[in-house]
């Protein structure tokens, strides 16, 4: 049998299936001829449909077959007749993944066409032009900048990337209320935050709306530090007693929720937003306090080559990773080498900062949470929040590839906007 098929369109599923026949089947009886014939149809017509779903899929997004290869991805169909046996077990073991209950099956794409010449990378805005100064602005009362930015860690040092229980008291979780069955408090952390005055919180605009079905945001959890045990404490690794205890972690309901008015889900910019408690922490323990947000010089520094802190728990729409807090240093990336990087996905403004993409970066950043490091403040060195963790690799760590975070310099006119007492 002779098969040839033409796809018109390859956007509208267009397909020309010509079916002929060999000499020898000349001699077989009509009906046996009509039925082979219709069978051919259909399975081309499948064909046809799963590789141009897989042109779409490939031309959006790459993903890694089972053996690492490059491939594009369709979902397999559950309306047509069975598979060949050999079939099925080749798509079985090439699953990579989900469209709702429908499995994807990964093809390696080894004649995969090559781009001889690449367009210049043009930032969507220029590196040089300036976030707005909000030196003097009389709203900056409303954030308690006495007290933002210092800890007191005094003989707590913890090595590695584990933190003592109050070495960054700004750091939040944003709780949702889940469908799900989950044990004891019914509530999930999907995201973090920090902690900006006794009334809000500072987290990605991602973490409020577009949320899926099952979640719906309820509750932000101040002064955590494990999430396994009610109580923090801390012990003398060689003696084994308590040196101190933290009080219990504070849960606060939301009395109002604030993504940017200008959240784009799609190209993932302007990626802020606050929440405000329905009633004000008290920020002046050593185990809840606010961070420092950048006001004047601090507000434009390019941070190029320097190493910025993240922390957190690991907190994603898929889970988290870590019962304890933790922390890691990343390095700042040059603008125009992340917008090179991530320039067929998203485009990359001056409003976004990348840093990380260094193999052995961890995964300690939540969703939302905060970029930061040691800053001036009122003449004072204390810690300041750069950025706000946005989006990256589905792998993080990944080499060269660099997580996205929101530099908040330039959102200090919206966030003061915004901050009521």
């Amino acid at each position: 049998i002779r098969v040839t098929i033409s796809l018109q369109n390859i956007d509208e599923v267009g397909h020309d299936v010509e079916i002929g026949t060999t000499p020898e089947m000349t001699t077989w009886p009509s009906d046996r001829r009509a039925q082979l014939q219709a069978l051919v149809t259909e399975k081309v017509i499948s064909l046809s449909v799963a590789l141009t779903q897989a042109w779409d899929l490939y031309q959006s997004e790459e993903l890694l077959a089972p053996d690492d290869s490059i491939a594009a991805a369709t979902t397999t169909s559950t309306g047509c007749r069975g598979l060949p046996e050999e079939l099925e077990v080749m798509s079985y073991r090439s699953q990579c993944g989900f469209v709702g209950r429908n499995p994807l099956v990964c093809c390696e794409l080894s004649s995969r066409p090559t781009i001889t010449t690449e367009p210049p990378v043009v930032l969507s805005e220029k590196l040089s032009e300036p976030p707005k100064d909000v030196t003097g602005d009389f709203r900056l009362s409303f954030m308690p900048r006495r007290i933002c930015g210092k800890r007191d860690t005094a003989n707590r040092i913890i090595g590695g990337n584990k933190t003592a229980i109050n070495e960054y008291p700004w750091m939040a979780l944003v709780g949702y209320s889940t469908s799900e069955y989950v044990p004891c408090t019914g509530t999930v952390f999907r995201c973090g935050a920090s902690v900006i005055s006794s009334r809000y919180v500072l987290t990605a605009a991602h973490c409020l709306i577009n949320l899926p079905q099952s979640l719906k945001l309820s509750t932000v959890r101040l002064g955590e530090h494990d999430l396994s045990v009610a109580v923090d404490c801390e012990t003398d690794p060689e003696l084994g007693t308590v040196i101190s205890c933290a009080p219990p972690p504070q849960d606060y309901a939301i009395e109002r929720a604030l993504p940017h008015p200008q959240f784009d889900r799609k190209k993932l910019a302007n990626d802020i937003g606050l929440i405000r408690l329905s009633r004000a922490a008290d920020i002046s323990t050593e185990f809840i306090r606010p961070i420092c947000l950048p006001v004047g010089e601090t507000q434009g520094l390019s941070m190029e080559g320097k190493k910025l802190k993240v922390a957190g728990w690991g907190a994603t729409e898929s889970g988290t990773s870590s019962d304890d807090l933790l922390q890691t240093n990343v390095p700042v990336v040059p603008l125009s080498r992340c917008a090179s990087i991530y320039q067929a996905a998203v485009p990359i403004t001056v409003r976004q900062l990348c840093a990380g993409g260094k193999v052995g970066d961890s995964c300690s950043g939540d969703s939302g949470g905060p970029l930061f490091q040691l800053g001036d403040v009122d003449d004072e060195t204390r810690f300041v929040q750069f950025g706000i963790v946005s989006f990256g690799p589905k792998r993080c760590g990944t080499p060269d590839k660099p997580g996205v975070y929101t530099r908040v310099g330039y959102y200090m006119d919206w966030i003061l906007d915004n901050l009521h007492p």
